[in-house]
């Protein structure tokens, strides 16, 4: 049987689902070393999920407000995995990043109260001061709900994000970090290679670049 024709299918995400989706990112990142690292200790994996959506909640707010796409697979009407994307034309300014954000704070102070926050800035600094100098698709987040791995969720999102750089030249192809190692070499089997290191508040982290092809 053809597997790519039961390969899920990318669909954009409306606001009217971004709480569900950031529950499933919450999820999806339960063990995730930065958002570990930046939601601080909790009493067990629930609670870690709950912080975390609370985090990506504002972030998709944040979204919406830019006018930056969200995507997803739905399997059922249910949301199944979730990309945070963002168009970059050159690397931002982390001081303007942190200044357009302070009407967040409150969200993620009630989130992740106050040291949660300090982390979060200065993970943020570091991230935006690594980001390529070339205009880019900057995948900010990608998590595929535990419940729904291994359907090729995940696969499906990154062919979709392949297919928007072939078709936008002045792209040079898609950039993300990870915290985790394991992802390294799932990302380059799908044609990432590794463009440096870093360790934004003392995590460990990849960058990843995906050529554009052509």
């Amino acid at each position: 049987m053809d597997a790519q024709a039961n390969r899920p299918e990318v669909a954009l995400l409306f606001p009217g689902q971004y709480r569900e989706a950031a529950a499933t990112l919450g999820r999806a990142f339960v063990n995730d070393p930065l958002l570990v690292a930046i939601v601080g200790a909790a009493p067990d994996a629930a609670e870690r999920a709950r912080r975390m959506a609370g985090v990506f909640g504002v972030v998709l707010g944040e979204q919406r407000r830019h006018g930056q796409p969200v995507v997803g697979v739905l399997d059922g009407g249910r949301v199944a995995g979730a990309a945070i994307i963002e168009q970059v034309a050159h690397a931002g300014s982390s001081l303007g990043a942190v200044l357009s954000g302070l009407t967040l704070l409150p969200a993620l102070y009630a989130a992740i109260g106050f040291d949660g926050v300090r982390r979060a800035v200065g993970a943020l600094d570091t991230l935006l001061r690594n980001r390529p100098p070339e205009p880019h698709l900057y995948l900010n987040v990608l998590g595929v709900d535990p419940v729904f791995q291994r359907r090729h969720c995940g696969v499906a999102i990154l062919d979709f994000l392949r297919a928007q750089t072939l078709k936008r030249p002045d792209l040079a192809g898609v950039y993300l970090e990870t915290a985790t190692e394991a992802n390294v070499a799932y990302y380059s089997r799908l044609g990432y290679r590794v463009i440096g290191e870093f360790a934004p508040i003392g995590v460990r982290m990849w960058r990843m670049m995906q050529p554009r092809a052509g």
